[in-house]
Order: structure tokens, then sequence, then C-alpha cells
């Protein structure tokens, strides 16, 4: 049997249910409620002032590193870097001189080497052309990424693939058994490529190859230039060992190849055998990106660094991180690493609109629900695993480690670095200390988005899944998103600045958006039109909005529409032939309203499938 964990078993209901087994949760609690599917964190990060972008203004919520370039790129600007540098000041020497070492630094001389390594990669990035950069790297002189494909031959044999019938790929850092075609496999290995690379970067500290860039970099002074460093050098980077992935030509070969193994394996998109040191994935679904890179990070920790709990064969004693306890971290920085953004030139990991951030946010600000480290951390995976409410777990996990790194406290970043690597057997850059307890309190703050983090990190233009309930944003800092064609689920409820005119705005181009919550917000009839051309709505939540009867005429096409929640608005008995229509509607709440008693029974008589008012309104 595999030892494993999955990243995304996914099931389509209104929202992902993500990671492990889905589960459903009550949207509503109180005045406020949908059924709906909500698994992971939700949630989003506040400004937080660190180096350069506290004076600046910027909201700096995330880490920026450097991505391979090719060698004709024009180079990236070096501002690019120190407004939002935070895997620099997770280094001891981050706010001293050069010679300067706090009191609590380490001896091991991680962070000269660290900060070396940094200023190596903003090196290639302001200029991709430099071959002293690019063959201490071990990047091609021509390109970005080197990918080689042979005839496949030697696969392993419990994958019982006969020769010929696959190809082999060739990277710097993996090998690929693929049957996915040339060019999916090709993209899978350039990104799995990009993502090392990232991860090395953030995780320095605790990456096999640190040691080769303290060697080379011993004699390097902060200051002086990296390039001619190099240029005086021969040394360059060394892999021990390549990482093993296969990829399924789709989503039907990979369940059919591993069912018998994995029972449920056909719910997932990818995960990390721990046992076969291999990842597995395929090719062709939009969700296996996300997947990609969580199930990288859990390989990379077991195979890219010095772990005592090497690559060999496994002892009795060897148990897999997490095992026994702190498996909430273990899921936790995978599902952190999901939100890592590749760019023209950089990529940022962490930020307020990182996808699983945005369900834990709506656990928070809108359920009240927060899980304290004291109940995730003595759990070990077999105890988290078998958890009726594993979602929530999950939910809170990733968002502890979103709120550890990026929450602007120093310490607690050194502190997700130290347990990490005595999680995984490795040598600490950092002294043991006590364990963070982050409050409801801190949790919330760090959750909350402000109108200056949306102007300082609007969203990528690929957004999918966007919560802001319950924040302090404004159709002001709404104006600095870009169109949004791929957003599927919206959820503005409790801003009450919010209008009609910034959510028309928001979701013009949202041609596919299926679930849109706007409780509580400032939007009337001006939201009719905007709405009437979202076809693919599933779910909306227009409680305790000025809307009316006009709404309802407007909406009454939308014929996938499942779910509508109309609490304590206008609307009246005219707009019950309408809603009558609605042929999938499941759900309709429609108390506090103007509709009679009477017309609330012929409703129940006409469509007794629909489950009516379920809300339980607390009485003011």
């Amino acid at each position: 049997m595999h030892r494993f964990s999955f990243s995304a078993l996914r099931s389509r209901s209104q929202l992902h249910c993500v990671d492990v087994y889905p589960l459903t949760i009550s949207r509503k609690s109180g005045f406020v409620a949908p059924s709906l599917p909500l698994a992971l964190a939700c949630l989003t990060i506040v400004t937080v002032a660190w180096g350069g972008a506290a004076n600046r203004g910027f909201a700096a919520d995330r880490t920026t590193l450097a991505v391979a370039l090719a060698t004709g790129h024009p180079g990236v600007k070096p501002s690019a870097f120190s407004d939002a540098s935070f895997a620099d000041a997770a280094m001891a020497d981050a706010r001293g001189d050069a010679g300067a070492q706090p009191a609590n630094a380490p001896t091991t001389g991680t962070e000269h080497a660290w900060r070396a390594y940094r200023e190596l990669w903003q090196t290639h990035a302001s200029d991709p052309a430099n071959r002293g950069v690019r063959r201490f790297l071990g990047l091609p002189l021509d390109g970005v990424i080197e990918v080689r494909s042979i005839r496949g031959r030697s696969a392993p044999t419990w994958l019982r693939w006969q020769r010929g019938s696959y190809q082999q790929y060739e990277s710097p850092h993996f090998s690929i058994y693929s049957r996915a075609s040339d060019e999916d496999t090709r993209r899978v290995a350039e990104d799995l490529e990009q993502c090392y690379w990232v991860w090395t970067q953030m995780f320095f500290p605790l990456w096999e190859g640190n040691a080769q860039v303290a060697i080379a970099f011993a004699d390097w002074r902060r200051g002086t230039s990296i390039a001619d460093h190099l240029a005086k050098s021969t040394s360059r980077l060394a892999t021990r060992q390549k990482m093993r992935v296969v990829l399924f030509r789709d989503g039907n070969e990979y369940a059919a190849t591993l069912s018998k193994q994995i029972p449920g394996i056909e719910r997932s998109t990818g995960f990390y055998s721990d046992e076969n040191r291999t990842t597995f994935l395929f090719a062709g679904h939009e969700e296996t990106e996300a997947t990609r890179r969580h199930e990288l990070v859990h390989q990379l920790f077991r195979e890219a660094t010095r772990s005592s709990r090497g690559r060999g064969s496994r002892s009795a004693n060897d148990t897999m991180p997490g095992e026994g306890s702190g498996f909430w971290l273990i899921e936790g920085i995978a599902g952190y690493f999901e939100s890592l953004r590749i760019g023209d030139g950089i990529a940022t990991v962490g930020g307020w609109d990182a996808s699983r951030l945005q369900y834990a946010r709506y656990r928070t600000n809108v359920g009240g629900d927060f899980m304290p480290l004291q109940e995730l951390e003595p759990e070990g995976r077999l105890a988290a695993q078998q958890r009726t409410d594993l979602a929530r777990y999950y939910a809170h996990a990733i968002a502890h480690t979103h709120q550890l790194l990026d929450g602007g406290n120093l310490e607690n970043r050194k502190w997700i670095y130290h347990r990490l690597a005595m999680m995984y057997g490795i040598e600490s850059p950092y002294p043991e200390s006590p364990a963070p307890q982050p409050t409801m309190q801190q949790m919330r703050s760090f959750l909350n988005v402000r109108d200056s983090d949306l102007k300082g990190n609007p969203p990528s233009p690929t957004t999918k899944r966007l919560c802001l309930a319950a924040c302090e944003v404004t159709p002001e800092g709404m104006q600095s998103f870009p169109p949004l064609p791929e957003l599927d689920w919206l959820d503005l409820s409790k801003n009450r600045q919010i209008t009609s005119d910034a959510v028309n705005a928001l979701i013009s181009e949202a041609t596919s958006i299926t679930q849109l919550s706007l409780e509580a917000t400032a939007v009337d009839n001006g939201i009719a039109t905007r709405l009437a051309m979202a076809s693919e709505l599933e779910e909306i939540d227009l409680s305790f909005t000025a809307v009316d009867d006009d709404v309802i005429e407007a909406i009454k096409g939308l014929q996938e529409l499942r779910t509508l929640w109309l609490t304590k608005t206008q609307v009246s008995d005219a707009a019950m032939d309408m809603i009558e229509s609605l042929s999938k509607l499941e759900v309709l709440d429609v108390q506090q309203t103007r509709v009679s008693e009477a017309r609330l029974e012929k409703f129940k008589r006409a469509r007794p499938d629909v489950k009516l008012n379920p809300l339980e309104l607390r009485l003011q």
C-alpha cells in the first residue's frame, strides 16, 4: 500500500471541496448561510510592513522571488524584489550590516549564504544572459530550462508500463515518465523546475544545496558583485539525485492505473507517494497546477534536503513526517505553496488573493470559526484524516501556516523553518523556541483585507475564487482589479460600501461565475442586468439588500440556479411565479420579505422539491 498524502480530492458542487475527503458545511449560521462544501483555507492577508515595503506603502503580503529566464529576456528591475522581500526578512542579519549578527543568530553561516543566493538570483533576473550565473545554476546558455526526451525504457517495475509505451523526460532535477503529450509533458517539466528554484530560494536553510552555495560564496562580501565573484570561479551546483514524477495522459488513465492500490484515487488530481518516492500527476485538468505544486513540496522536503529520513530503505523506526503529531504543518506548508504565482521574471508565494485562503477567510470572518494551534498540533496523519470535520481542519492548518509565515512576525517565520527542519530530520538553522499561539483576534486581523492591499497587490486575471467577506474594502480599492474572466466564486458579503456599480464592473467579464454572495451590501436593482447575463450562476445571495421584484424578473432565465437567498429584501408575491419557474431550484429563503403566507403555501404545493426558508433567524 502506498503511503501518500492527497493534495486535492475534489468534488464539484458550487465550490470545490479540496483535500482528502469532500465534506459539506453550512454556509449560513444564525442570520447568515447556503449549504456548500467549503474545504480549505480562505485566508486573506493584511498589509504587512517589511523593510522597504513599509516606507513605500505597499501591501507586502507575499514573498517575491526570481525565476529562471531565457538569455534573451530583457530582465527585471531590482525594485521588483526590494518592495516585498520576505525571504530577506527571515534572515537573522536582514536589518543589520554585512558583518553584524544579532545575539540569537546561528553560527552556521546560513544567513550569509542565503543572502548570496538571493542576490545571485536577483542578478540573474536583471541580467539573464550572464554566463557565469547561468553556469553556476546549471541553466542552458540558450533557452530557459533544458528538457530532453528519450524513448521510455526504465520506468519503475511497479508501474507495469511496457517499454516504448511511454516517453522519459530528463530535466536538471527531475526524471518524468510520461504518457501525456510532448507539449503537456514539457510544460509540466518546466513548471517543476521553476517551482524547484523558487522553493530553494524560499526554503534555502533546509535545501540540500545550501552547503554548496556556502562554499562557493564563503569569501563573497555583501555589496560586491555576484557576477564578478562567479567570473573568477568554476564552481557550479550539483544535484545528488533526480526526483521521480509519473505523468499520466489523463484522469481516466490515472485512476485506472492506481485505483486497485489506492481506493478513492479517482477523486484526486495527484499525490506524492512517500513509499515510492514518486509524485503522480495527470495532464488536462484545470486544478492540476495547484496540485502539482502541493505534491512537489512534499517531495522537495523529503528528497531535496539532507534529511536524516533519507531516500534509501526505510527502517521500522522511520515514520513519515507528521505521522505522530504536527500533521497540520505538513499539509499547511504544501497548501501554502499552492499560492505560488509565476509571472514575467518574478514569482510570488503567499498573498491575500491565494485561492486556498479564500475558504479560510469565509470560515473565520463569516462563520466565526477558529481552531487554535493547541488543537491542531497533537494530531498525526491518521488521527487527522479520520476527523469528521477534516475540511475544517485543513482550512485552519493552511490559515495558520500563512499567518505564521506572512503575518509580520519574524520569529514566527523562523519557528516554522525550525519546526519543518525537526519534522523532516534536517539540521535546523534556528534555535528552538516556544510555539506561537495566535489568537482568534490575531487571525481575524490577519484575514482582514483593506483597500491598500487591493491596490498594492491586485488579484491575478486568472483568479477563480475571491472572498472579501466582512473586510474593509470599498469600490475605490476594487477599481484596481484587472478583468477577472475566470472568476467562479465571489463573496463580498458584509461590506456596506459595496455598490451595484462596483459589483457590475467586477463581474463584467466573469461569464462562468457560479456563486455570488452579496449579503448585507449596498447593492440594489442596479445589479439586475448584470445578473441576467451570468447564465452559469448556481447560487445567489442577496439577503439584507435593497433589491425587489425587478431583480427576480431579470434572473428568471437563470436555469442553472439552485440556491437563492432573498432574506429581508423587498421581494413580494409578484416574484414567486418567476421563482417557481426556476426548474433546478433547491433552496429558497424569503423570510422577512413582502411574500405573504398564502403565497408561500401555494409555492410549497407547486414546488415540494425546494427547501423553503431554511434559515433560523435571530430576532433582534
